[in-house]
């Protein structure tokens, strides 16, 4: 894709975040579906990596998690819903909208990271941590306003079901990542 092309393409997803354009209005580009969940698989690898540096199978999976989320579920649920002409544009709006929440997240969790209590280290939160875990809270939020609004146009529900399916699958996510990567115990207190 051109630069012109790429541009006018996050144009409109920003113009999505803001609830300005639905799904609909997203062209259909399965290179740039596939491109923007790639993209977004890159970004969470990436940050991964750097900031807690999982081991590999983890991280295998968290791939798979994300894209299934973003390619697989939208495909499942349009075809249940008789509209498989919109599941490259669902797809598009879901990996575009999450490739932007996630650079939006980055120096947000980063600001917060430094911040965590090791088993040993004192609670103490910082200014910024705090106004940055604020912010992680209302990114968190309005990514899923945005989902909501995205499942409510492209599967045409109602509003109601919409959060309900965002909210389900965010939960889903939360406990699939906690399956393929779960917590590392604290050393007990000596």
């Amino acid at each position: 894709m051109s630069r012109p092309v790429v541009a006018a393409l996050l144009r409109q997803l920003f113009e999505l975040c803001l609830l300005r354009r639905g799904p609909q209005d997203l062209p259909f580009s399965p290179a740039a579906t596939l491109g923007f969940a790639l993209a977004l698989v890159a970004v969470q690898v990436a940050v991964a990596r750097f900031a807690v540096d999982p081991p590999l199978a983890a991280l295998a999976g968290r791939v798979l998690i994300t894209l299934g989320l973003v390619l697989a579920v939208p495909a499942w649920l349009l075809r249940l819903r008789g509209m498989v002409n919109r599941t490259a544009q669902t797809q598009l709006a879901m990996a575009g909208a999450g490739l932007l929440f996630t650079l939006a997240m980055v120096p947000v969790a980063l600001a917060v990271l430094p911040a965590a209590p090791g088993p040993s280290a004192p609670a103490e939160v910082s200014g910024l941590a705090l106004m940055a875990s604020l912010a992680a809270i209302g990114l968190f939020v309005w990514k899923l306003r945005v989902d909501a609004a995205i499942w409510r146009q492209a599967l045409e529900i109602p509003v109601g079901a919409a959060y309900v399916l965002a909210v389900s699958l965010v939960l889903a996510e939360f406990f699939l990542i906690l399956g393929v990567s779960p917590p590392v115990p604290a050393a007990p207190a000596s």
